[in-house]
């Protein structure tokens, strides 16, 4: 998938330029906005998420979520359905949840 992912258009320059984030509101609006990871330091000291190089230094999210596939109606609260999902936090907000850069990793039954 990572392969795939990476070989479509525009997709190496979007997750490698740089991150734009907001420290001037208290607001948080996107994960880049947090300290965490802008501040966080590989072991060669240096912000590893902010100063790669154009190293491909991706961050992904791990995502769960649950539904019940045939509504609450049909099978009341017997039947759910659990989705596992990656999405690259490097991408901007405006197409990052776009279903062609998420990869479902399994689905719980």
């Amino acid at each position: 998938w990572l392969g795939r992912f990476y070989s479509r258009r525009g997709i190496e320059e979007m997750v490698d330029r740089p991150i734009d984030f907001n420290t001037e509101s208290s607001e948080l609006k996107d994960i880049w906005d947090g300290s965490v990871l802008r501040n966080f330091k590989g072991p060669d000291g240096v912000k590893h998420f902010l100063e790669g190089d154009g190293e491909g230094r991706l961050v992904f999210g791990l995502n769960q979520d649950g539904a019940n596939p045939y509504g609450n109606r049909t099978a009341g609260k017997k039947v759910s359905i659990g989705p596992i999902y990656l999405v690259c936090l490097n991408l901007p907000p405006e197409v990052r949840y776009r279903v062609e850069n998420i990869f479902l990793v399994g689905i719980i039954p």
